[in-house]
């Protein structure tokens, strides 16, 4: 399994945000007409260590969640769930911080987003 299905697979089990989302957590884009709130998930960068010796198997990639709702505090109150489910966790990586997020405005659809930016270290 890769990072992101184990991180899906954490989100789905965080009363706080399924909660808001149920199981609605995607790769890359949302099913057209997909029920909101709703999350999006890409991998943005995926950074690997190194020693002098060779690959260390210790990943951190850039995880960006897009929290999308019909509100803006719907989409809000999606990304402080999200936030506080997986910053400085270590229960499935071995440590997740959130180091950024964004509210977003989407015109065409008439759709309010919070993009959450998250660094995942875990072994590979």
């Amino acid at each position: 399994m890769n990072i992101e299905q184990t991180l899906v697979a954490y989100l789905v089990t965080v009363p706080a945000l399924t909660a808001l989302v149920s199981s609605r957590v995607y790769p890359l884009v949302l099913p057209q007409n997909a029920a909101l709130p709703a999350i999006a998930y890409q991998r943005i960068s995926g950074p690997r260590e190194h020693s002098h010796s060779g690959p260390s198997g210790l990943a951190h990639p850039r995880i960006q969640l897009a929290c999308w709702a019909a509100t803006y505090a719907e989409a809000k109150a999606v990304a402080a769930a999200l936030r506080q489910g997986i910053d400085g966790n270590r229960t499935f990586c071995q440590a997740c911080f959130v180091e950024s997020d964004i509210d977003d405005y989407e015109p065409e659809t008439k759709l309010w987003r919070v993009i959450v930016d998250a660094v995942v270290w875990h072994s590979e």
